[in-house]
């Protein structure tokens, strides 16, 4: 009994590291998105589903995913892979487009400005 409960401690420390470095990793994203850095953006995103998924696969396959008592990981797991399927749907953090168009319009009225037609 003492075998499996040592067991059981060991695998929820794991977990435990890989869910926060997974919730780590969904935050990057967050904030790589939001400033419009595509390429890390799509890295950490494809990082982040594929920790998720692990974590789920690894509990499925150890049975644990539907136990009481590892639940709360089975659930910690899914709702990352929820979050970061649904932001990239939904493309939310997203740069603000309206900034840059503002920003292209005065500097193009700046030009028609300066030009002198003869």
């Amino acid at each position: 009994m003492a075998q499996k409960n040592k067991r059981y401690q060991e695998m929820e420390r794991y977990m435990t590291y890989a869910l926060i470095a997974d919730a780590v990793l969904f935050v990057l994203y967050l904030i790589c998105a939001g400033a419009g850095i595509v390429w890390l953006k799509v890295i950490l995103a494809i990082l982040s589903i594929l920790l998720s998924a692990l974590c789920l696969g690894f509990l499925y396959l150890s049975r644990e995913i539907f136990r009481r008592r590892s639940l709360w990981m089975s659930v910690s797991a899914g709702a990352i892979l929820l979050c970061t399927l649904a932001s990239l749907l939904l493309n939310f953090p997203c740069p603000n487009k309206y900034k840059a168009m503002e920003t292209e319009t005065k500097s193009a009225s700046v030009l028609m400005d300066t030009t002198v037609f003869y």
